[in-house]
């Protein structure tokens, strides 16, 4: 324990995967110019600027900081990939940076675990939200090179199967919306905390339908919203003392936002970051620190319970992702998102039947085909193919069937990525995130159908026909026909 106040300011830095699946590279995107595409204006706006963010002295001097030694962070796997591979100095700025914060918060490093490929857990089967898990688990291991304490729920969709998921994997706590907090325990039992009333300075234990448990961090509303949205970020000394003033003596105040708030969405966000770390690093009252040396110094006493299948984006639960709920960008336009729903039922479909497709072909290619599944993640992230090969398939297999064999456990990797929650996230199904998985949808199709025979395009595109657009009345069918069709070649597809 400590008397000092206690300050997290924790930043989910995320980008879908943009890669066209039939290149693996970006392609080029006009919206982000003057940028090739909006991975690299983000990196230029937000990620490379945090990690050497200028702090203005008084004296007309200046001083650089990397905000990633300081901050609580997630990744998510599929924007580390892409800077690693194009952005390598950002990419070693993270990875030591959270080495330094091992070495300063008592060994539990800042950085916590991402879900792979940010999909709505909820939403998700239950074999798929394992395998996300494990997976997001995996990556971090790789790249951070140690175990994660901590994982990063996409938009913080929850329910309970979700946060027992996290669990079974070893994961100890999680970080949610204070409006997902439904109520916590009292001497007179439980009391209702929805509307966000939870007293966000302290972290709680959720029961799990196992028998174990899981701590929740629920983070400070009206000042992460006040980040986000509410001019705080105009002036980085008043942000600094939000966060040390506004608590009481010696309690948690944390807050969470999107990490692309310090830079992209706001400019020169990381500048006013930078500065209100100062404030607190300089204030003899309070001090940075993270949620895994929390736990580790105060382990939670109060039990709370959350609300079943919620967000943080989205005032209807996870309705954004499957349905038109109302949740829009442009809240004064006439268009609507009914489009959402037979694209997540079309998608649905394909997944079900390229999981039928993967269990009867593989009768004689794996030991356990869904266990493959799960450590193919060891192949996307760099690992020998044939070393992979000889530890998960039979033995006295042919070259052709080990080929068969890969190319399957591909179509279950694009079968994940066609889920990335952006594809729902914004207000028109001609988008380009939409675009995204629709792309990993004809690829997965593509594979399957050169390896097993079977060919789903033709149904898929009848369930995408009843999925409408705002734009011209184009229709999923349309969508998929113009933006994925032209790269459904043979040589695309191999």
């Amino acid at each position: 324990m400590t008397d000092l106040r206690q300050v997290v300011i924790h930043c989910h830095w995320y980008q879908p995967p943009r890669e066209n699946p039939f290149t693996g590279k970006v392609d080029d995107q006009p919206s982000a110019s003057p940028f090739r595409n909006w991975n690299e204006r983000i990196a230029a706006e937000c990620y490379a600027p945090n990690a050497n963010a200028e702090i203005r002295n008084g004296d007309g001097q200046s001083e650089h900081q990397n905000n990633y030694e300081w901050v609580s962070s997630d990744w998510g796997p599929t924007l580390l990939s892409w800077l690693e591979n194009q952005q390598p100095d950002v990419y070693r700025s993270v990875i030591e940076a959270d080495r330094a914060t091992v070495d300063r918060f008592g060994g539990h490093g800042s950085t916590i675990a991402h879900a792979y490929n940010h999909t709505i857990l909820p939403l998700s089967n239950d074999r798929d939200k394992r395998t996300q898990v494990k997976w997001g688990i995996a990556d971090f291991v790789h790249r951070f090179g140690r175990e994660p304490e901590g994982m990063w729920l996409p938009e913080t969709a929850a329910d309970v199967e979700t946060l027992a998921a996290l669990s079974e994997q070893g994961i100890r706590f999680t970080v949610l919306s204070p409006f997902q907090a439904d109520s916590v325990m009292t001497e007179e039992g439980w009391a209702d905390v929805t509307g966000g009333k939870i007293d966000t300075s302290t972290p709680y234990v959720v029961d799990l339908p196992n028998g174990a448990e899981i701590a929740v961090f629920f983070y400070d509303g009206p000042i992460s919203q006040d980040i986000a949205f509410g001019g705080l970020l105009e002036d980085g000394v008043r942000f600094g003392r939000r966060l040390i003033e506004d608590h009481s003596e010696a309690a948690l105040k944390n807050v969470a936002t999107d990490g692309e708030t310090y830079g992209h969405h706001h400019r020169h966000g990381e500048m006013a970051l930078a500065r209100a770390i100062r404030e607190v690093v300089d204030d003899p009252g309070a001090e940075i620190t993270n949620y895994a040396q929390l736990l580790a110094n105060d382990p939670p006493h109060r039990r709370a319970r959350i609300l079943e299948v919620s967000s943080w984006s989205c005032a209807h639960g996870v309705e954004r992702w499957r349905s038109d709920c109302g949740c829009s960008i442009s809240h004064d336009s006439d268009w609507n998102q009914a489009w959402r729903t037979p694209l997540r039922d079309s998608l649905d479909w394909l997944r079900d039947a390229l999981a039928d497709d993967f269990e009867t072909t593989t009768d004689d290619l794996f030991e356990d085909p869904w266990a493959a599944r799960d450590r193919y993640i060891e192949v996307i992230l760099g690992g020998d193919d044939e070393a992979f090969l000889n530890s998960v398939c039979v033995d006295g297999l042919t070259d052709d069937q080990r080929d068969a064999a890969l190319a399957l456990l591909e179509v279950q990797h694009r079968s994940m990525l066609m889920f990335t929650s952006c594809g729902w996230f914004f207000d028109e199904l001609a988008g380009l995130e939409t675009i995204f998985v629709l792309r990993h949808a004809g690829r997965a199709i593509g594979l399957a159908r050169n390896v097993t025979g079977r060919d789903h395009e033709a149904k898929f595109l009848n369930r995408l026909e009843h999925a409408r657009g705002n734009v011209d009345g184009l229709s999923g069918r349309d969508v998929y026909e113009a933006n994925v069709s032209p790269w459904m070649t043979e040589d695309q597809i191999l």
